[in-house]
């Protein structure tokens, strides 16, 4: 039997908007929906972000330090930051996440040194790490792991949206979800199934999105 042999599929917006149309039914709002549908697949990606880690979305930022700078803002798309390592020396050392309210109770935040702790005050814009001790140089390099945000959907033609093609199923019938909510004539049984369709196949999607890798889970004790 033969098969193609190109593993090229994939959906632009426009495409997607098609796609969930026809599964919604009802009465279609012809001159609005493609503004109308680009929300809301908007709308559903920064669903997403708030359900889990999107791996796709992680990158490591390089930041030089300076002598004595306590803070670092990183860049207004990053969301949130996994792991920070210092690099001295081509050495790379860990460096303990801790909370904003242990960070304030550091009673010599002026102190020098390696920076072994740091924490993130993820504000509404740009987000700022701060070191504990402060840098005493300017060689060493932060190596940042950071979330980004999903990019923005703002057109229908030509453009796909900022996942992998594994995504493509829930994206499809999650926007096909939000349209039956606004659109008129679509009977609540149908919205209620395009729901649990769209729930199913994101968790897939959702499970598929993971680390290969064994996890070891290490308590953290404190003594008083």
């Amino acid at each position: 039997m033969a098969v193609s042999g190109t593993f090229n599929f994939n959906l632009d917006i426009d495409e997607i908007i098609q796609e969930a149309s026809e599964m919604v039914g009802g009465e279609q709002i012809l001159g609005h929906e493609p503004a109308s549908a680009r929300r809301s697949i908007n709308l559903m990606l920064k669903d997403w972000q708030n359900r889990g880690i999107m791996l796709w979305t992680t990158a490591v930022t390089l930041v030089t330090v300076s002598t004595s700078v306590t803070s670092y803002d990183l860049s207004s798309n990053i969301l949130d930051v996994m792991e920070l390592v210092v690099n001295r020396d081509n050495v790379d050392l860990q460096a303990q996440r801790i909370t904003f309210e242990e960070y304030l109770l550091v009673p010599r935040k002026g102190q020098t040194g390696r920076a072994s702790q740091w924490t993130i005050k993820r504000n509404r814009d740009n987000p700022t790490i701060s070191l504990w001790p402060i840098p005493e140089n300017t060689t060493d390099v932060l190596k940042i792991e950071t979330i980004r945000e999903l990019e923005d959907v703002n057109q229908s033609a030509i453009q796909n949206a900022d996942i992998p093609k594994y995504f493509l199923p829930p994206l499809t019938c999650g926007l096909s979800y939000y349209l039956g909510m606004k659109r008129p004539g679509v009977p609540d049984t149908r919205v209620a199934m395009l729901k649990q369709n769209y729930e199913e196949l994101l968790q897939r999607a959702m499970e598929e999105n993971r680390q290969r890798s064994s996890m070891y889970i290490r308590p953290r004790l404190r003594w008083y």
